[in-house]
């Protein structure tokens, strides 16, 4: 979950963020070199009183201006086409096919496993809070039913809505993911550890859009095959 206080990424939860997480870093420090640059030459040339003639006609500098941008450049392109294809492409077969509806003011789960013919179907409604509530509950993070998914397999999103706009995803993931009535709308991660994962509506869809958490439960394979025999 975001903190105020935080000044990077959310660790990455999926195979898929943590990639596009390595084209942020890279961008960001060939960002920082570039600045470093420009600021030293503007340096040498506001508080050079001598002359600028050296880097205003030299040769190798305009030599070392020109190839070094070009060589950054091929290198972000390479690396975010790389992740792009990455995240969108995979040799494996998707273990969990999940089927995301929205509504106002709360998601439909369809949860197909490893291509089988049976299907789970359930709503997933926040919880509010109550008296009998403990002092650790959490407003606006805790559902009824959260979707479970196995980590260490592919899991595809296919993502629509059945009234309004809406969004599905979670900053940990990295993915964001619109709800469109009449359309579907793919996604896919892979879950590299067990846990929580929390995210929330992220598209404006009416008076309660703040109470549509995406609550998505990480679950190691016995655990999530224990779970499938059991709502079974």
């Amino acid at each position: 979950m975001l903190e105020w206080s935080q000044t990077s990424l959310p660790e990455p939860a999926s195979v898929q963020a943590f990639n596009l997480q390595i084209v942020y870093e890279g961008c960001l420090v060939v960002a920082v070199f570039i600045s470093f640059v420009v600021l030293f030459f503007m340096r040498m040339v506001v508080f050079n009183t001598a002359t600028c003639s050296v880097y205003l006609e030299c040769g190798r500098l305009e030599v070392f201006w020109s190839v070094l941008p070009f060589i950054f450049l091929v290198c972000i392109c390479s690396i975010s086409v790389f992740a792009l294809y990455v995240n969108d492409e995979t040799n494996e077969d998707p273990l969990v096919d999940v089927v995301v509806v929205g509504h106002q003011w709360y998601w439909s789960y369809q949860v197909g496993v490893d291509g089988g013919p049976e299907v789970f179907k359930w709503d997933s409604r926040i919880v509010s809070r109550s008296v009998d509530s403990p002092m650790d509950f959490q407003d606006y993070w805790t559902v009824d039913r959260p979707l479970p998914v196995p980590v260490g397999g592919v899991t595809r999103v296919l993502v629509t809505s059945e009234d309004v706009l809406h969004s599905w995803g979670a900053p940990r993931l990295h993915l964001k993911i619109d709800a469109i009535p009449g359309r579907l709308t793919r996604g896919l991660f892979e879950l590299k550890l067990p846990g929580v994962i929390k995210g929330m509506c992220v598209e404006l869809c009416g008076a309660y859009h703040s109470m549509m958490p995406t609550i998505i439960e990480g679950l190691g394979e016995a655990d999530f095959w224990q779970w499938a025999s059991r709502s079974s």
